[in-house]
């Protein structure tokens, strides 16, 4: 991630508590990391947050008005989403209208996540992806 953000930069997690995978990860790499999770008092829609990227494990609910609110803020972005995310005609369309700003990063395998502390025993029932924006990737780039 440091050739594509570099470490002097604030990261916005919105949907992250202190302990989430993601917010871990990118304090160790360096990063200055804010995250406002709803556990903590925060709120997505009536939070902004000076910050100069914005990364996060989003709700799947909701998936139209969170897109909506990210892009308002033109700055760059990395959401992990689910492929059933193409399932959703909202989504696309803003993937169209946002087009030469979009890149899709894509593991080779399914990913697992972590539930109460503890990493889930298997892989999860669907793939993920990270959905970047204005981040300098193009197309889908693999993990």
């Amino acid at each position: 991630i440091k050739s594509l953000i570099p470490t002097n930069r604030i990261i916005w997690c919105p949907f992250d508590t202190d302990d989430s995978s993601i917010v871990i990860a990118l304090k160790r790499e360096g990063y200055q990391v804010v995250n406002t999770h709803i556990d903590t008092g925060g709120d997505f829609f009536e939070t902004e947050v000076e910050c100069s990227c914005i990364i996060s494990n989003p709700p799947f609910q909701n998936r139209t008005k969170i897109f909506k609110r990210l892009y308002s803020f033109n700055k760059p972005f990395i959401m992990l989403q689910p492929t059933q995310a193409f399932n959703n005609q909202a989504y696309v369309q803003m993937l169209i209208e946002n087009n030469e700003h979009i890149g899709f990063l894509c593991p080779e395998e399914r990913m697992r996540f972590i539930s109460d502390g503890k990493l889930r025993p298997r892989d999860t029932a669907f793939y993920s992806f990270w959905h970047c924006y204005k981040i300098g990737i193009k197309g889908f780039m693999k993990l």
